[in-house]
């Protein structure tokens, strides 16, 4: 993984290095998707025009199997989704 040191300006931009946009492949108008977790900021390059899926590395991921629930969910997940509260 390279990394890189940015400096903002006085109006909170920033330059993404020319390494990083030449092997995007991003220029001028190219989208990012940008995610702020604690102290952490993930930007993501956006293509077809919608929201980026998280991958692997997203800590979307780490949540997973992380709560409790009924051990049947998997086969009666729609029958749980038609109970009223």
């Amino acid at each position: 993984m390279d990394s890189f040191i940015v400096r903002l300006t006085s109006k909170g931009q920033l330059t993404l290095p020319i390494a990083i946009r030449r092997k995007l492949a991003m220029g001028e108008g190219t989208k990012l998707f940008v995610v702020l977790d604690e102290d952490e900021i993930r930007l993501k390059k956006m293509e077809g025009g919608g929201i980026p899926v998280f991958s692997k590395k997203s800590s979307f991921f780490d949540l997973i199997g992380s709560f409790e629930g009924p051990r049947d969910l998997a086969e009666k997940h729609d029958s749980y989704l038609r109970e009223k509260p």
